[in-house]
């Protein structure tokens, strides 16, 4: 569990004393203090309203992107650039939400390190979060997780399909206009396994297990190889680009949350993963395995009970099987085997149109990036040994 001090609110209150009557700059405006100045002017920022407190000290406000978000994934993402080295002490309001997030620094915005628990302090109801961040005359970004917007996600789909055969197309387009690209190998096996990645913008963790787990799927093991001559693998990594540049909490810009819209298909984003498997209902081929990756706030499985798809027990037998594998791998998990109320999310919409097996593959927040590449590599040999007994 990670340890924060907590600020008194004596301390707030002298805080929140001392900015009345200062100005704030809007988002998307550069917000200077006297060393260095604050901005958002990347895919994936949200830094919010900003307040130039004192010389080396500012306060943002991070909201959501609309009234109707629920869950509390209260994303932010900045870039400091210094005047000199020195320090700055930033405090992230978070309005009626709470921390979540460690904060993490990058000096190129590619490689990551979380911000030093003492570094880091919450007051008592965790709506606000002041950070002390050293400074070098270089750019710094702070972020919430590690960025992983569609650059990104272009340079794993090209690397993907220079080191193995499979193919890359447009599935469609989000409903900004961004590309939505698919992963597909080669051949129209009769029965298809569907990956879907990153309908929640800050999931980071979830995004990370993706693309370890359908590399393995992919490449060029023996193993590999003889699952694809029998399943066709279809990988969407991105589905929710709009909100991902745009440093959403959960929504896409339709004002929604994408999976809660799995059957109603109310977003471009969703229906186009519904027209594709109404294209392969009428091309006679079968979805017969799907997973979805997400991330919350530890190692977690949504999956169905054992007499709720064909085959059955799929889950139970996955699982016997990956633990005694990950010994040697920091990755607890939990297994949550339910159909669920909300028909609505993409693995209870799945199960209950074809009756396979769905899983909803969740990564801690903050897990081990190296455990959590290992360990979906281990589930991923497991899920293909298991997929081709059944």
């Amino acid at each position: 569990m990670i340890l924060f001090r907590i600020a008194s609110y004596l301390l707030l209150a002298v805080f929140t004393a001392g900015c009345a009557g200062l100005s704030s700059v809007s988002p998307g405006e550069p917000c200077a203090a006297a060393g260095f100045t604050v901005v958002d002017d990347f895919a994936g920022a949200r830094r919010g309203s900003c307040r130039a407190v004192d010389d080396d000290r500012v306060l943002l406000k991070i909201r959501e992107e609309d009234r109707q978000v629920v869950n509390p994934s209260p994303w932010f993402s900045f870039r400091i650039e210094p005047e000199a080295a020195g320090s700055a002490e930033v405090t992230l309001d978070y309005g009626s939400w709470t921390h979540r997030y460690r904060p993490k620094t990058s000096r190129d915005g590619v490689t990551w390190q979380p911000v030093p628990e003492e570094r880091i302090s919450l007051t008592r109801n965790g709506r606000r979060a002041t950070l002390t961040l050293d400074l070098d005359r270089e750019a710094l970004w702070v972020s919430a997780q590690e960025l992983i917007t569609p650059d990104v996600y272009d340079a794993w789909n090209e690397r993907i399909v220079r080191s193995t055969d499979t193919e890359l197309s447009l599935l469609g387009q989000s409903l900004e206009g961004r590309p939505i690209p698919m992963l597909s190998s080669p051949g129209e096996r009769d029965e298809v396994v569907l990956l879907i990645g990153r309908q929640h913008p800050p999931e980071v963790s979830g995004a990370l297990a993706f693309f370890a787990f359908t590399s393995t799927v992919l490449d060029d093991s023996p193993l590999a190889r003889q699952f694809r001559e029998r399943f066709a693998v279809i990988a969407v990594p991105l589905l929710n680009p709009d909100g991902v540049v745009r440093g959403h909490f959960r929504h896409n810009v339709g004002r929604k949350d994408l999976n809660r819209d799995w059957g109603v298909f109310s977003q471009p984003e969703t229906r186009l993963v519904g027209n594709l498997l109404d294209e392969l209902d009428r091309e006679g081929r079968k979805l017969v395995y799907f997973v979805d990756f997400h991330s919350t706030k530890r190692n977690l499985f949504y999956t169905l009970p054992d007499d709720a798809t064909d085959p059955p027990r799929f889950f139970t037998d996955w699982f016997e099987r990956a633990r005694p594998r990950l010994a040697g791998v920091d990755y607890p998990f939990e297994n949550d085997p339910s159909i669920g109320e909300n028909m609505t999310v993409a693995k209870a919409y799945i199960n209950q149109r074809y009756g396979i097996p769905a899983v909803t593959y969740e990564v801690g927040d903050e897990t081990d990036r190296d455990a959590a590449r290992r360990a979906a590599v281990v589930f991923a040999e497991e899920f293909m040994r298991l997929a081709l007994e059944r």
